[in-house]
């Protein structure tokens, strides 16, 4: 996967890089400082921990693979570490447990769980593939109360979605992160994370357009999964997803809007296939594969769209219409773009 020009660097580890028996106390050693990594029962056969990190400005996100473990943060530890910080962990498969004074709490896979650092713990993985949300204490003093109140805790408000559809983007578009986008994006997602722990009036107006590019992500998805269906429209989108007419029309608002973003994605899929030598399919079975229920209106479309017709596309190579730019901006474009313009957060959390 090619980085984008003067992108964030990406720390990343494996223990795949050392002997088998030698891969447990590689990761053990490395995690040390803040944790003890307990042995499990056997590591003779190797032990699989990967990950890819980089930092957004006092907030450290890492994308962790790793065998089933468990870990302990003693009490000693806790007080004599200079990490006191908070970390969001998003199960992305398995579950997570966290453990203190007896009480246990379970993160199953697509929930995130608040944990503090300058607190004692013990942890159990269950699982392969999870993201680790380190948010530094000086940087987050602001909203220190909620996130202490959160502590140890399953993130269930209504907009953990949302927040979690952020960090999903961040970590899977990381190599298209540009260094000048670091402080955006760690702005958005300090507003965002607020306004998901404590909604109120400023929270929710300052994370606007943070919540406004998660629910465009999440939006997009959904129509690329389901173009194939004519009944593909605002009111199916709204019922589907939980969201009303006026959020949808306002998240697509700078793109044309919903109906011409659906549109404009269909004719891009058709022109895909059309263009492809090995598709030997009808010109009408694509357009009505991909959701176009009236030829007429489909070659109108596309001729309005490429400047030539369909049968014209199907008939020559993609190299016979060099130029013809079919790739969408991506979910981190429009989340830049979106959040360039969002109301700063306090100088605190800047």
């Amino acid at each position: 996967m090619e980085n984008k020009p003067n992108s964030i660097k990406q720390i990343k580890y494996s223990t795949l890089d050392f002997e088998p028996r030698h891969q447990f106390d590689a990761i053990s050693q490395a995690v040390a400082p803040i944790c003890d990594l307990k042995k499990p029962h056997s590591v003779d056969n190797g032990f699989r921990v990967k990950y890819s990190a980089f930092d957004l400005c006092g907030i450290d996100i890492i994308d962790w693979e790793s065998d089933a473990s468990s870990s302990e943060r003693s009490s000693d530890l806790a007080r004599k570490s200079d990490l006191d910080n908070w970390a969001i962990w998003f199960v992305r498969s398995g579950c997570f447990y966290n453990e203190y004074n007896d009480r246990s709490v379970k993160a199953k896979t697509g929930e995130l769980m608040l944990v503090s650092y300058a607190q004692p713990w013990k942890s159990r993985w269950e699982g392969q593939s999870y993201v680790s949300v380190g948010l530094d204490r000086d940087k987050f003093s602001w909203m220190a109360p909620s996130l202490d109140e959160a502590n140890r805790s399953v993130l269930n408000g209504s907009l953990t979605g949302l927040l979690r559809t952020f960090i999903s983007t961040l970590v899977d578009e990381a190599h298209k992160i540009s260094e000048d986008q670091k402080q955006i994006l760690s702005r958005s997602f300090s507003n965002l994370l607020a306004a998901s722990l404590e909604p109120t009036a400023d929270n929710l107006h300052n994370a606007t357009p943070a919540l406004n590019a998660s629910r465009l992500t999440i939006a997009r998805e959904f129509i690329r999964k389901n173009l194939a269906r004519p009944e593909l429209n605002v009111d199916f989108i709204c019922k589907s997803l939980g969201m009303s007419r006026r959020t949808l029309y306002n998240v697509f608002e700078e793109h044309g809007g919903v109906a011409k973003y659906i549109k404009t994605v269909r004719l891009q899929a058709c022109y895909k296939a059309l263009s492809d030598e090995t598709d030997h399919r009808f010109v009408s079975t694509i357009a009505y594969q991909h959701g176009f229920t009236n030829m007429s209106l489909f070659s109108r479309q596309f001729k309005e769209q490429y400047s030539f017709s369909p049968t014209e596309a199907h008939e020559c190579s993609t190299a016979d219409h060099v130029g013809q730019n079919t790739s969408s901006p991506t979910l981190l474009d429009h989340l830049c773009r979106s959040t360039s313009r969002m109301v700063p957060a306090s100088d605190d959390a800047a």
